[in-house]
């Protein structure tokens, strides 16, 4: 079975392998894989062998916390899970009526509790910068004074040691042990220089006790500590916006429901509760303007329901007793009572957004380099820091200056930067995928969509609308009015494409000519569709097949990507890598776009990472100091390593600006151009055909004139014009005031007296 995981006190890449290497000792584990961002981890294992109580347990043993999230057996039973809706551990509380679980409360508390502390660092660090840089103190009171306030700033991060302490207990590496040997070792160096300057003070050498003063590092202990602070806080800032686009699915249905209760007498009376409250079977009243919570079936009333948010399309859908009611669809007109059927997880809304977080913590084959290299980084950086603190002092016999470098290495190096650069992107992707209704069900089918080249579509359901209107005997399969444009931008990127198909020749050559397929098979049985995606593949060919129907599973199943409608059968969506939930073919469109620009964010995120960690690790350790003078001190260097984490968060959060439809923009305006073509074209094959009527009409063209009394005004004679003008053959008719006399330009068929008869109608005389 597949379950997911709520992980705590991750920090970094290491963090993550350290976590997937516990739990993937423990026996009957088959997979597991943790999402950095969503603080999740999803577990594959035999249910039979083993549990949640030693998975947890192996979490702990390796210095982090995690905590079970509802199945979705228990979630039917429980309401909703709170990994969903509130982003906490997932157990079930009394808070539930604040929209928000008792796991999340303590969250906030801790993450306001974590604020506090930064700012109270932030202000001690000012103080301690100033006492260090501009006071002048004697040094005994100046140092004692640093080593006082630097204390409280390393009680309020102690979270740096103890989870290093964890890691280093359990056999790993991650960022903290290299933020905590930093400040470790500063801390004892500057312990030790006091020591030396209470003694030389002791001694009465009050000139070597001011010079030891001026190489302590109680400064740059607590500035280390800090500048990482603030850089987490930031980055979890940053992190939290990637999650936005996925969150903001679950906003649009309230927090607040009305459900119908029947008391015993019969009666009914109106009763407010929470999402986690709804079971199934249960009365719901929806209102204007209020989105549905639940999947069902309307059992009072008339609404006009906006399904767009699920369905896509954009015309409203009028609901009345019987009809199926999807979660998050909005009420925009009436009022209806809807029975539950689909509540917590199993609804339309929850699904989405699960399988957009379980696909969240799958990883991509570009993360594994990230992987392999995260794995061996802290080791690396601390054999680099000893390297270059024993190099310094063989060439320059200053243990401060070998010191400082040494320093600097261990607190400059970032394995945040490599360890965010693919997840920030692919859980942006995603999340902006799951708003337009592209699901991806693995962050592997999200990178392999890229590298498509061929695009096989089966015909009815997908390229048509699948659905057949009777004309006398002819059955005829209308293709989508998206299907022509989705088939010109994939062409546009340089994708062939090809349709499959039952049908007869005929048929089939018929429909893909108007689709403007590539290439059309024609006359294939269900087995041959598989078949033919396996002949591509052979061929070399990446494979993307797109389909709605039974028949398409084996299809779906053997293409690089397999793509299912959402309007299609259950059986062709479980085999498939990507749902379109709109059953739009130019989401497969959309879906290419997002994965080339989605990898091309990740590369962007480690070639800075990378680039980042390569240039400034030789740096901080003093190379471009004989040649050029730079010399890094500790506190610019985690300043460094804080910023190089946040761009790369940043950078991730550039890719919501991306726009999904500019392919589509472009050939869609395209066609509209064409189309105007068209019909300037026609226009002037019609103009002529007029022009020819008329010329011929010219010909048998008649000109009648006779007086009219009683036109007194310009408004008389506008109404004895019309009223000739609306006699079939009349061409034009104009009115004379000052000569009382009306002329009339019609063709033969048309008699002076029922011209004469109009104008008396009008309310005027002939004359």
């Amino acid at each position: 079975m597949k379950k997911t995981y709520t992980v705590t006190g991750m920090s970094c890449a290491n963090c993550v392998a350290n976590v997937e290497r516990a739990v993937k000792k423990v026996e009957g584990i088959k997979k597991v894989d943790v999402n950095l961002i969503e603080e999740m981890m999803l577990v594959e294992f035999d249910e039979n062998v083993t549990g949640d109580e030693k998975i947890i347990s192996a979490v702990k043993k390796a210095g982090y916390g995690a905590v079970a999230n509802a199945s979705s057996e228990e979630s039917n039973n429980a309401g909703e899970s709170c990994n969903i809706t509130c982003d906490c551990s997932g157990a079930n509380n009394s808070n539930e009526s604040t929209g928000k679980g008792g796991e999340s409360n303590n969250r906030n508390s801790a993450g306001n509790g974590q604020l506090a502390g930064l700012i109270a660092s932030v202000i001690l660090m000012v103080i301690l910068m100033i006492i260090a840089m501009f006071v002048k103190w004697d040094a005994a009171t100046n140092a004692l004074t640093q080593f006082i306030l630097v204390i409280p700033v390393i009680i309020i991060n102690r979270r740096f040691f103890i989870n290093a302490f964890k890691a280093l207990r359990n056999g790993g590496t991650n960022m903290d042990v290299l933020v905590s040997l930093g400040s470790i070792c500063s801390l004892g160096y500057s312990l030790y220089g006091l020591y030396n300057i209470l003694i030389s003070l002791e001694n009465g050498d009050s000139e070597h006790a001011m010079h030891l003063s001026h190489n302590l590092y109680f400064d740059s202990t607590g500035m280390i500590l800090t500048l990482v602070s603030v850089g987490k806080f930031l980055e979890s800032r940053s992190k939290g916006k990637t999650k936005d686009a996925i969150n903001s699915l679950l906003d649009i249905v309230p927090k607040k429901i009305v459900r119908i209760k029947t008391n015993a007498d019969g009666s009914e009376t109106e009763e407010t509760i929470s999402q986690s409250e709804v079971r199934k079977g249960d009365i719901i009243l929806i209102s204007k303007g209020e989105a549905a919570s639940v999947d069902g079936r309307v059992v009072f009333g008339n609404a006009v329901f906006d399904e767009s948010a699920i369905t896509g399309e954009s015309e409203a859908v009028k609901k009345s007793v019987g009809d199926e009611v999807i979660s998050a669809s909005m009420v925009m007109d009436g009022y209806v009572r809807v029975q539950a059927e689909a509540v917590g997880e199993e609804s339309t809304l929850r699904k989405i957004v699960r399988m957009t977080r379980e696909a969240g913590a799958t990883k991509a084959p570009i993360a594994r380099l990230a992987d392999k290299i995260a794995s061996i980084f802290v080791p690396a950086i601390l054999a680099i820091a000893a390297i270059t603190f024993v190099v310094w002092i063989i060439i320059s016999k200053d243990f401060t200056l070998a010191f400082s470098n040494a320093i600097s290495v261990l607190v400059i190096s970032c394995p945040c930067a490599l360890g965010l650069a693919t997840p920030v992107a692919i859980t942006v992707g995603m999340g902006m995928g799951a708003k337009r209704g592209i699901l991806f069900k693995s962050a592997e089918s999200l990178e392999r969509l890229k590298s498509v080249e061929v695009a096989v579509f089966d015909k009815t359901g997908t390229i048509t609308e699948g659905t057949v209107s009777v004309e006398g005997e002819v059955r005829k399969d209308t293709i989508r009015k998206t299907s022509r444009i989705a088939m010109d931008c994939l062409k546009g990127l340089g994708i062939k494409t090809m349709m499959l198909s039952g049908d007869k020749k005929d048929k089939a050559l018929a429909i893909a000519k108007e689709a403007g397929v590539d290439e059309v098979k024609y006359e294939l049985k269900p087995e041959d569709k598989a078949r033919i995606v396996n002949e591509l593949k052979a061929e070399g060919k990446k494979v993307l097949m797109v389909g709605d129907g039974i028949n398409d599973a084996p299809a779906l199943a053997s293409a690089e990507v397999g793509m299912a409608m959402g309007a299609g059968k259950d059986i062709a969506i479980d085999s498939a890598d990507v749902v379109l939930m709109h059953s739009d073919l130019l989401d497969v469109v959309r879906a290419i776009r997002l994965s080339k620009s989605t990898l091309l964010n990740i590369k962007e995120n480690l070639f800075w990472a990378f680039f980042y960690n390569i240039l400034m690790i030789p740096v901080a350790a003093g190379v471009a100091y004989p040649l050029f003078g730079i010399k890094l001190n500790p506190m610019i260097g985690a300043a460094c390593m804080s910023l190089s984490s946040i761009c790369v968060c940043l950078n991730a959060i550039r890719l919501m600006s991306f726009n999904i439809d500019k392919d589509i923009e472009r050939y869609t305006k395209k066609k509209a151009a064409n189309n105007v073509i068209d019909e300037i074209d026609n226009s002037v094959e019609n103009k002529e055909i007029n022009n020819n009527e008329m010329a011929k009409e010219d010909k048998e063209a008649v000109m009648i004139s006779f007086g009219v009394e009683g036109m007194m005004c310009e408004h008389c004679k506008g109404r004895v014009e019309n009223a000739l003008k609306e006699i079939s053959g009349v061409t034009n008719a104009v009115a004379d005031l000052e000569k009382k006399s009306v002329t009339v330009e019609a063709d033969a068929s048309v008699s002076e007296q029922a011209l004469k008869d109009a104008v008396v109608a009008a309310g005027y005389k002939v004359i």
